[in-house]
């Protein structure tokens, strides 16, 4: 059974309309308005559609709306053939009053057309409208079909397994590879520190500086009489006091005449007398007068280091301590320890290096000795 389609045009909805545009074989496309419009020139055109069933609904909407404007033109503007007879004759012809009637009733004849149906219609249509600026212009509405309207809606495909499967997804293997590359490179700088450092600490001349800076450093340490300058105040957090201060040596502890004399008495022993002797005494065979090419060491690391446990064990510490009780900072037992253990390494490296210098010493004697001989001859 075919759909009976009633009511106005103005309620309706865009996909209503676009069935009845289908239904009468129009074009549905556009927006609502535009649908609207070409519907209602459709019925305008086409009267022989009020006796179809279908469609006489929305002509029956339409002539209820028309029906009091065309029923106040009939009484407004009635006809001579509709006057009755009586009342014309029971009218005087030559009263002036009747006649102002007459007239008054017979303006309307001059504008005896009335507006046509379609154009009154869209008339009152527009008053119902509210006023447009001029500057404002219509938005379009209903620019994109919802799925009613596009006719029972369109399913949204899902994503194909295939493509979620080509997603690149974190490979073990490569978390793998990255993590030993990190352990390699970790390892290789370790043990580039590694070399550098056995590289310093294998040279006798390094360690004898190393450990004259660290008895400076701890008898300053003792010495002096720090003070402390506070940052932040004393702070309980979590149970804990939190503190922030920096230490710093006063200037009076430079005017002291004790601070120099336990320096210079420390100095003596550890660095002036066996840097004098490391300086002036050498048995290296680089530094010997038959080397064809002598690089000069000023200082002999190892002669240092034998002279310091020397000076170290014959200093009159017992004797200075009636003039300074704390003379003696470190005490003969650590003094001794550690020049005896900076001169057994001094020996270490000048073992490992002898042979060496043996043989260079002894090629560079033979090749004098050569000259030598050849040299006689040649003067005989």
């Amino acid at each position: 059974m075919a759909p009976v389609y009633t009511g106005s045009l103005q309620i309706k909805k865009k996909s209503e309309l676009r069935e009845i545009a289908v239904a009468l074989h129009i074009s549905d496309k556009g927006t609502r308005e535009e649908i609207q419009s070409r519907i209602r020139k459709h019925l305008d055109e086409n009267h022989q559609l009020e006796d179809d069933p279908v469609f006489v609904g929305l002509f029956t909407k339409r002539k209820r709306s028309v029906q009091p404007q065309s029923a106040t033109a009939s009484r407004s503007v009635p006809s001579s053939a509709s006057q009755s007879p009586g009342v014309v004759l029971a009218q005087p012809v030559d009263s002036p009053k009747h006649t102002r009637s007459t007239r008054h009733f017979n303006v309307p004849d001059i504008i005896r057309e009335s507006t046509p149906a379609p154009d009154a219609r869209e008339v009152s249509m527009m008053l119902k409208k509210p006023p447009l600026s001029p500057e404002a212009r219509p938005l379009p509405i209903d620019t994109v079909p919802t799925p009613a309207a596009r006719g029972g809606g369109e399913v949204i495909p899902s994503t194909p397994k295939s493509i979620l499967r080509s997603i690149a997804t974190p490979s073990v293997d490569r978390a793998a590879s990255s993590l030993r590359k990190v352990q390699a490179d970790a390892n290789q700088a370790a043990m580039q520190l590694l070399f550098s450092s056995r590289s310093v600490l294998s040279s006798s001349r390094n360690i004898w500086l190393i450990s004259v800076f660290t008895e400076m450093l701890y008898i300053l340490y003792v010495i002096i009489p720090w003070k402390t300058f506070e940052l932040l105040p004393p702070q309980s957090v979590a149970g804990h006091t939190l503190h922030l201060s920096i230490h710093y040596a006063p200037l009076a502890t430079l005017g002291s005449p004790t601070f120099w004399t336990i320096l210079i008495h420390w100095a003596i022993p550890t660095i002036i007398v066996p840097a004098l002797f490391g300086s002036l005494v050498s048995f290296n065979p680089v530094n010997s007068p038959t080397a064809r090419a002598p690089r000069p060491l000023y200082f002999d690391a190892l002669t240092a280091s034998v002279i310091r446990v020397a000076v170290h064990y014959v200093y009159p510490y017992d004797a200075l301590k009636s003039q300074v009780e704390c003379v003696d900072i470190l005490g003969a037992r650590w003094r001794l320890l550690e020049a005896s253990v900076v001169a057994a390494l001094a020996f270490a490296e000048a073992i490992a290096v002898a042979p060496r210098a043996y043989a260079e010493s002894k090629l560079r004697r033979a090749g004098t000795l050569k000259r030598a001989s050849l040299g006689e001859p040649s003067q005989s």
